[in-house]
């Protein structure tokens, strides 16, 4: 099986809405075209950073419709299509499967708690068979922070072993080396990334594939510079450091409204600083902290510019 996935560099790209919570359709492919231009090999669409699980199915399916329809070519979208309803995950992930999407990148439904490894299987088991398209390019979506249901190995192995040709890879959003590690040793078959691009480098040598990350909105141009660095064998760590020094200075600060802010005030457009309860804009202080890392990001990378406003 050969992922139609790029490796490398990947945003968890962000939504923009228009100040009544609209999705804005024009904002979301400029955007999502400029992550292309400026060091992404592809995109996420509605995954967390996206706000995917505050959006309606229909929202996901206009908003993927908007981005084909400005021409990004879909295999460089890995599209988020998890929903606590099986028949809502089914449908999201059909349709992105139909459209040639290079991936789906499904989070288990995250409203029951304690849910078992056969549960779990019958989960993927059911939506694989439903979406019934040998063409589907499924990647777990282990975040168990966010979910509170861990993606055990075993579940990965056996239907692996029971889609050897639909079983893509895993995001690891773990947050915890060894288990992705583990991960791009066990599976070296498949697509393993870090959800932060602190790892990219370590995952790269491990033999990974790269990583999917929200704060690659605005770091992307460093993140391709690892990879390229590293690809030429020409000394990747030093700017490594630099990448992991401007994702860390977003642990502090609540991720989504403090990228939406970065960007807002960057294209001096207001509206892409909107985000969907139970979301709330930054205070005061978070706004302060978020204008002096734009400031230093300004010096290291060229940020996005007018093409990406809401219109």
């Amino acid at each position: 099986m050969s992922p139609r996935l790029p490796s490398g560099v990947l945003a968890a790209g962000l939504t923009p809405f228009h100040a009544d919570q609209s999705l804005a359709h024009d904002s979301f492919a400029a955007h999502t075209q400029w992550l292309l231009d400026h060091g992404c090999d592809a995109v996420l669409l509605f995954g967390t950073t996206g706000e995917g699980l505050s959006l309606s199915v229909s929202e996901r399916l206009a908003g993927l419709d908007a981005v084909l329809a400005s021409g990004i070519p879909a295999r460089r979208l890995l599209v988020g299509t998890g929903a606590s309803a099986l028949p809502d995950a089914v449908e999201l992930t059909r349709k992105a499967t139909q459209e040639g999407a290079g991936g789906v990148l499904v989070l288990p439904p995250v409203h029951f708690r304690q849910v078992s490894p056969e549960g779990l299987f019958r989960f993927y088991d059911r939506l694989i068979q439903a979406v019934g398209d040998p063409g589907l390019q499924l990647y777990f979506y282990h975040f168990p922070e966010l979910s509170g249901v861990p993606i055990p190995f075993s579940v990965i192995e056996e239907l692996r072993g029971a889609y050897p040709d639909q079983i893509a890879g895993v995001k690891d959003s773990s947050g915890e080396w060894d288990h992705t590690e583990a991960l791009c040793r066990h599976f070296s078959d498949l697509q393993v990334f870090s959800g932060t691009e602190r790892l990219l480098l370590r995952v790269l040598e491990a033999g990974g594939a790269g990583c999917i990350s929200a704060t690659a909105n605005v770091t992307a141009a460093l993140a391709a510079k690892v990879l390229r660095r590293w690809r030429e064998n020409e000394a990747p760590g030093s700017v490594q450091d630099t990448l992991s020094t401007f994702r860390t200075a977003f642990a502090s600060l609540p991720t989504i409204p403090a990228l939406k802010f970065l960007l807002s005030r960057r294209l001096d457009a207001p509206d892409w600083a909107t985000v969907r309860p139970p979301l709330a804009p930054l205070a005061d202080t978070e706004r302060k902290a978020v204008e002096d890392i734009a400031d230093r990001l300004e010096e290291e990378v060229h940020l996005p510019g007018s093409g990406a406003q809401p219109t």
